[in-house]
């Protein structure tokens, strides 16, 4: 096993990427490696954290602004805007159960890197959304910066949002600057209990679409369920169906009044105050239904409207188990027992409905290597080759991660 390379300044960083560079070798780029077990990894590469990039550079509460470097651990960042009453407004995924890491222990820079964004993204948006400015170094060795504390681009490119799901391949971003939101006040839950999938989607466009401001719309299977309601009171051994609102107090009574309205056609509602909402989507942005090790674990993004439909397609031919977020938006599905985890009928049917399956993770039983991202057409394939070519020619950063050749 390789030496781990811990850059302490850019210097130190350039160095070893010419270093890299000059003797034809390669990267594997890390913030604390919580994510490590995501793309494909090769023994080749030197493994480089960035961890000792560690600092909050800029904090503006009144501007709702916030640069840190991009080894800073997302916990530190949160503890910093918790004070001023602000958050990071995508609800960011910890894989910390998944894969037994410490929570919140994951980098800021690497939460950019890989674009992973919990249930509110319903509402505010991905993480590449609130990231307005990078700085960083390329395959060449070059420093450049993009974007800061308003978007912009620069040289005709938006590098700011190049480097978001970019997965280091093109350059190691070495601070960030986000743009924050204020905390919501309160928020609260209304539960469905033991709907079928389609009944379900349908309950859950239409709280979408009122003008209450949903910020978190899931629905988990039977199976699912009941680990992201550990600590509810009202639990009950079926399916549940989530809808997050979040305002003050007495908005929130009236909101959720009018969505109970709304919503009494497909059951009781169920209601459920701050404390246990909050406990409920915290399970639910860690992922704690989907922990069994058994399990390959696939998140899959598609149209809302056509979730169900290819939902079941997946089903007639994958022993598997199927959850909604992003109101149909998101599918999280687990896979067992299948030679190549259900890839080629899951991306298959995934492509027919203008979507995309990136497996996250391929169970403890694995035998047949699966390519983690979703396969790239031809044009796209160039295009992200070109990239490549123009950011790192030589192919010193986390080659192989997301594609061959790239």
């Amino acid at each position: 096993m390789q030496d781990m390379l811990t850059p302490l300044v850019d210097r130190d960083l350039k160095d070893m990427i010419l270093d890299a560079k000059d003797k034809g070798t390669s990267l594997e780029i890390l913030g604390h490696g919580t994510k490590r077990m995501i793309g494909r990894y090769s023994e080749k590469n030197a493994p480089l954290t960035m961890r000792r990039f560690s600092e909050v550079t800029l904090y503006e509460p009144s501007e709702l602004v916030l640069s840190a470097r991009a080894g800073t651990p997302i916990a530190e960042v949160e503890r910093e805007l918790k004070g001023y009453g602000q958050h990071l407004p995508f609800e960011y995924l910890d894989f910390s159960k998944l894969f037994e890491t410490e929570p919140g222990y994951g980098t800021i820079g690497a939460l950019f890197a890989t674009n992973f964004s919990g249930s509110r993204r319903l509402l505010k948006g991905s993480a590449r959304d609130h990231l307005i400015g990078v700085k960083a170094i390329n395959g060449r060795g070059e420093s450049f910066s993009s974007g800061g504390r308003v978007m912009k681009n620069v040289a005709g490119y938006d590098l700011t949002k190049l480097m978001a799901n970019s997965w280091g391949t093109l350059a190691v971003m070495t601070e960030v600057t986000i743009k924050l939101l204020p905390t919501p006040p309160s928020e609260c839950t209304l539960f469905l209990y033991g709907l079928e999938e389609d009944i379900a989607l349908e309950a859950l466009r239409s709280a979408i679409a009122t003008p209450f401001e949903v910020s978190g719309a899931v629905h988990l299977n039977r199976n699912h369920a009941f680990p992201c309601l550990e600590g509810v009171t009202y639990v009950q051994d079926k399916a549940v169906t989530a809808i997050r609102l979040e305002n003050t107090p007495k908005s929130l009574a009236y909101r959720s009044e009018k969505i109970r309205e709304l919503l009494s056609a497909f059951g009781e509602l169920f209601y459920i105050d701050e404390p246990e909402s909050k406990l409920f989507w915290q399970n639910m942005r860690q992922l704690a239904f989907l922990v069994n090790r058994e399990d390959a674990i696939w998140r899959v993004s598609t149209s809302p409207h056509r979730a169900f439909q290819s939902a079941r397609q997946i089903k007639k031919l994958v022993d598997s188990q199927i959850s909604y977020d992003w109101g149909g938006g998101l599918l999280w599905i687990s896979t067992r027992g299948v030679a190549d985890m259900g890839s080629s009928d899951i991306r298959r049917i995934i492509a027919q409905a203008g979507g995309h399956a990136t497996l996250i993770y391929p169970g403890e039983d694995a035998n047949q290597p699966v390519s983690p991202f979703h396969p790239l057409d031809p044009a796209h394939m160039q295009l992200t080759k070109g990239l490549k070519t123009m950011f790192d020619p030589a192919g010193v950063l986390n080659p192989g991660r997301m594609y061959d050749g790239v």
